[in-house]
């Protein structure tokens, strides 16, 4: 049996939230001014690598310039100036401008090349030199992040089958990128469906991917998440999905909302058990398969219209990988 929801585009909202919830969900940000000197090539590049969008304001001979007298390169945090504009080689350009308050440098490198003058060969080389700051990981990650993971490196072989190598990486993140933003995540490059024993009344999901960001105000997670909603009798939701959940709250408002895709499609299997036998039970999908994977922790096992409990300790057991 193959446990999975149809795939399909889903969409929910709970509450709308005021207009002034917007306003304070603004990024994480801190806010930059640059002075800058009028150069001949009419290239100016500012201090920080990841400017927020739209956020510059570019003084000259203190009048604010605006959009069309200038263009900016957002993606290489540079600018320059329109041939329309008077200005003289003394002149001095200010940029204010927001930028995301994570420590990120232009360029992550161990040795650099520099150029020396070499007394046998008469002439001038080029030589790689280390850095003074070596690449860490703190200096990537922050020194408040905690990182783990695995990497996997390995072979099947068998009678009916050719070598082949298989690879896997795991990573774990959590930590603080400033004061108010949190971060837990877990990714991997694994496509092999691990599935959790289904033995247990509590499942550990091992092959659940995703980014997670906390704020005082917001929650937002990316990848594979449960949604589990009830509102009165019939209003339940349950479900295991894949794409983009966010949660809202500020003062007394809230406001939720999802987009995601089913991780697979509903299948439902009705059979008589035999007297005196306790199983296994082989379950198959909409067209009869055998060779199926269930998706763990979304099925629902009803006995003479009971609904039963997992676990070895309660009412059933079973065995996502071979269901």
């Amino acid at each position: 049996m193959k446990f999975n929801l149809k795939f399909s585009l889903f969409f929910f909202l709970l509450l709308l939230c005021r207009s002034d919830i917007l306003a304070q969900a603004k990024y994480f940000s801190k806010i930059v001014q640059d002075t800058i000197l009028i150069n001949f090539s009419n290239k100016y590049g500012i201090s920080q690598t990841n400017i927020i969008p739209f956020t510059e304001s570019i003084k000259l001979r203190n009048k604010v310039l605006t959009k069309s007298e200038y263009y900016f390169n957002y993606e290489y945090s540079i600018f320059s100036l329109s041939d329309s504009i008077q200005y003289s080689m003394f002149d001095t350009l200010i940029v204010t401008y927001q930028s995301v308050n994570v420590p990120l440098l232009k360029e992550y490198k161990k040795r650099t090349l520099v150029m020396r003058y070499d007394e046998q060969l008469k002439d001038t080389i080029q030589l790689p030199q280390s850095l003074l700051t070596s690449l860490s990981p703190s200096s990537i990650f922050g020194s408040e992040m905690q990182k783990s993971g695995t990497l996997v490196r390995g072979f099947t072989v068998g009678t009916t089958k050719d070598f082949t190598l298989t690879s896997g990486l795991r990573l774990q993140l959590a930590g603080r990128l400033s004061d108010e933003i949190e971060i837990v995540a877990a990714l991997t490059d694994e496509n092999s469906p691990i599935q959790p024993s289904g033995n247990t009344e509590r499942l550990e999901e091992l092959d659940k991917v995703f980014i997670q960001l906390k704020h005082p105000n917001a929650i937002g997670t990316f990848g594979d998440y449960q949604i589990q909603k009830r509102q009165g009798e019939f209003g339940v939701i349950n479900r295991k999905l894949q794409g983009l959940v966010g949660e809202f709250n500020y003062e007394n408002n809230s406001a939720f909302i999802a987009v995601a895709s089913s991780r697979g499609k509903f299948v439902s299997n009705s059979f008589n058990g035999l007297d005196g036998v306790q199983g296994p039970y082989r379950l198959t999908g909409n067209n009869g398969e055998r060779e199926i994977i269930a998706i763990s922790g979304t099925e629902k096992v009803f006995l003479d219209g009971i609904e039963m409990k997992r676990g070895e300790n309660n009412d059933y057991v079973i065995e996502y990988s071979n269901a």
